[in-house]
């Protein structure tokens, strides 16, 4: 969402220029990168080792942007009025393959005794794979009988319409959906305050443990090329207003400035006058 609200700017800037921001997940996004179909990858985690390692004996050269902070956000149909917070070790007692938790009133006895219904990304999804690292304690773990779906209004519109669902995806698509679902706060460790997630704690990382960054991975070769390159410039120069934009927590300065250090080693001033 954030390279959506990036292409959308670059398009008024420069009409003649065609940018396509297409989702297909992290991970398949990773390996349609190094299949040299695309030039920029969207991710919600930071690259495996073996992506790293394929990346570097193919021998492609990239250079890694923060461009915004995420919240997994728990949701919850709004005619559920009985979940207010789960706590870490719930959530990995619901989500773990060997669950046997079917019902609301198998995590607690005064909920109701009604089957939940499960929703989250796919496998191939970035958000999947911090979730399941998060919460169950291995990567890509999770237990079968949940809907699964890469198209995250699938999940919006899926928990919407049932009442006894719970779900989870990025915050953005729970901020743009906030009348038709309900947010769980998240309470990390027995003695600690559930937490909501909101631009706020995600960023100070009080929403723990599920706040993350996200990046864009850029194909050196390919940002050296004059549009690839006035497109990256101007998306980290305006990152903030499209993080916002997008429904995410914006970099912080520090952040910023990182990304600029490493746009500057990226494009030699040279290049970076020419491509403005």
């Amino acid at each position: 969402r954030i390279s959506m609200a990036a292409r959308a700017a670059f398009h008024l800037i420069e009409p003649a220029t065609v940018v396509v921001v297409d989702y297909h997940g992290t991970g398949a996004g990773f390996s349609r990168y190094l299949e040299g179909e695309i030039d920029v990858v969207d991710a919600s985690r930071a690259a495996k080792p073996g992506e790293e390692s394929k990346a570097k004996a193919q021998g492609i050269d990239w250079s890694r942007f923060l461009v915004g902070y995420d919240g997994i956000t728990l949701v919850v149909n709004p005619k559920n009025d009985f979940v207010k917070s789960l706590t870490v070790q719930q959530l990995k007692t619901l989500w773990e393959p060997s669950s046997k938790l079917k019902t609301w009133k198998d995590i607690d006895p005064a909920w109701p005794n009604r089957k939940i219904i499960f929703y989250s990304p796919d496998d191939d999804s970035g958000t999947f794979e911090f979730f399941t690292e998060a919460i169950v304690g291995k990567s890509k773990s999770q237990r079968e009988d949940v809907q699964m779906s890469s198209d995250d209004n699938t999940l919006v519109h899926g928990v919407s319409n049932d009442t006894d669902a719970l779900g989870y995806f990025g915050y953005a698509y729970f901020a743009s959906n906030n009348e038709s679902l309900r947010a769980v706060a998240v309470q990390n460790g027995p003695s600690a305050p559930p937490v909501l997630p909101s631009p706020t704690t995600i960023i100070d990382k009080t929403y723990a443990p599920l706040s993350r960054p996200l990046y864009i991975y850029v194909k050196n070769s390919a940002a050296r090329r004059p549009e690839v390159g006035r497109f990256l410039k101007h998306y980290l120069d305006k990152i903030d207003q499209f993080a916002v934009e997008g429904g995410y927590a914006p970099p912080t300065a520090s952040d910023q400035t990182a990304n600029q250090a490493t746009l500057a080693e990226l494009l030699p001033r040279s290049e970076e006058h020419t491509s403005e």
